[in-house]
């Protein structure tokens, strides 16, 4: 019997990597070559950050840079292609998003049907910082690792 191949989409918005799960009882496994690294290389906050005053205690917010959002958005769909390319080699059976929720959202939005027809799951969690060895228990709801 042909095994059922899982892939996970482990993403933020500065870098991603597909871990993969072949089965019942075969723990997971990061594929070579399988990793990426935004074009911005660092985490990127949606969020306009906040500045001190150069008299007192008094802060205020900055001003809003669309930058890190456009480069999170061309992250997210360049993971997509990506994926839509693995799929249509037959590299993967099943798929499981795990990135945190403004990064999920955008990932799921950029989704072709066929796509979305294999998601199983999605984890609104960070967890680029786990090493493979340790992400077992993240995902034992949704796979028999």
């Amino acid at each position: 019997m042909k095994p059922v191949r899982t892939w996970i989409l482990i993403a933020n918005n500065g870098k991603a990597r597909i871990v993969e799960n072949d089965g019942p009882g075969k723990g997971l496994y990061q594929p070579r070559g399988l990793a990426h690294t935004s074009p911005g290389g660092a985490d990127f906050d949606d969020q306009p950050g906040r500045a001190f005053s150069s008299v007192g205690e008094a802060r205020s917010k900055m001003e809003q840079h669309q930058s890190g959002r456009l480069q999170s958005n061309a992250f997210a769909s360049e993971l997509v292609d990506e994926l839509i390319l693995s799929k249509r080699k037959k590299q993967f059976d099943r798929l499981i998003i795990c990135a945190p929720p403004t990064m999920l959202g955008r990932v799921r939005a950029l989704l072709p049907d066929d796509l979305k027809s294999d998601l199983i799951a999605e984890l609104p969690k960070d967890l680029t910082g786990i090493p493979t060895s340790n992400l077992s228990n993240h995902f034992t709801n949704f796979l028999a690792v």
